[in-house]
């Protein structure tokens, strides 16, 4: 590679991958944002709910792809785990999606920090499980905070399993800064190693992703701020990502020159189906399972295809990141 670059520029990279989450950070600081309706509305519905669903412009909306046996395999696959665990265990179904999510969360910003190292071939593992450090230990030490108790929104967002109910608080706190502890000394010996090997724009994403999940779960108390910059994070450099992705290899003319529009659009759709889940799931009751099976098989599946579509012997990824070199 050239340049180890996503867009095609340095501006342009800092614009669509960390621009938004940094303005949402500050802004967050600065205002009252926590009690705005829009603000909730466009972060819970629009970004979260809404951007799942725009990984099925490519597998399902492409003539090509939608015929791959994967593309079924994956699509019922979801569907099938979504109603097992939802039937049999459903009180541990929010659990399931929780800790989905944030694996999902988190590989994403490892795969973006790869983009920026591409034909680096030096710390390939010490990225890897580095930048896995880094992040699961403070979503691990957040188990061992007291619940947040700022930024509820109903029924929790930011709740794993509830420690405190098999432990001591006190044991919990001393396995908390003895946690806080390593992680620090952790962090300073990867920084170190990741600066001497002076890829510049990868040890800055890693930084970048890093600060957001110490501050999320370490340094907040306000459950929606928390959320928010994850999902700033997430779903706006991967909307970004896609609209590049479909511009370059869609298989429809119109899909590549629109993708933004289809995006917004798909993104719009999927935002008002999450928005209503619980009262379409209610409508369906007594087979609330195969509903809420049926509605977040497109969360489930947009996990899974995102580990597919999205590794380096995907065909259409090798256009996506070798696209910069031929402009």
């Amino acid at each position: 590679m050239k340049h180890s670059l996503i867009f095609t520029s340095k501006l342009e990279d800092f614009s669509k991958i960390f621009l938004a989450t940094l303005a949402v950070f500050f802004f967050m600081m600065l205002t009252d944002v926590m009690t705005s309706t829009a603000f909730i509305l466009v972060t819970i519905y629009f970004l979260d709910g809404g951007h799942v669903y725009s990984t099925l412009l490519e597998v399902l909306g492409d003539p090509e792809e939608v015929r791959k046996k994967y593309v079924w395999i994956v699509l019922f696959a979801s569907f099938f785990l979504n109603f097992f665990v939802h039937f049999f265990f459903t009180d541990y179904f929010f659990y399931y999606i929780f800790y989905f999510t944030i694996y999902h969360n988190m590989r994403q910003g490892l795969g973006v920090t790869f983009l920026y190292r591409l034909g680096e071939k030096r710390a390939i593992s010490l990225v890897k499980w580095g930048y896995y450090f880094l992040t699961m230990v403070p979503f691990i030490l957040f188990h061992m905070k007291p619940p947040m108790a700022e930024g509820k929104l109903g029924e929790a967002i930011l709740m794993p399993f509830n420690l405190y109910e098999v432990f001591s608080a006190q044991s919990l706190e001393t396995a908390y800064r003895m946690g806080i502890f390593i992680y620090v000394i952790g962090a300073v010996a990867i920084a170190g190693v990741l600066i001497y090997q002076k890829n510049i724009r990868g040890f800055l994403s890693m930084l970048f992703f890093t600060m957001v999940y110490a501050y999320a779960f370490l340094i907040s108390d306000n459950e929606m701020k928390s959320y928010a910059l994850l999902i700033f994070s997430h779903a706006i450099p991967y909307y970004f990502l896609m609209e590049k992705r479909l511009g370059i290899t869609h298989k429809l003319n119109f899909m590549q020159k629109y993708a933004w529009l289809f995006l917004l659009a798909i993104f719009t759709v999927g935002g008002v189906l999450d928005y209503y889940q619980s009262d379409i799931v209610s409508l369906f009751e007594p087979l609330d399972s195969l509903a809420m099976a049926l509605l977040t098989t497109p969360l489930i599946s947009h996990f899974i295809y995102d580990a597919i579509i999205w590794k380096r012997g995907n065909d259409r990824f090798n256009t996506f990141v070798s696209y910069n070199n031929k402009i």
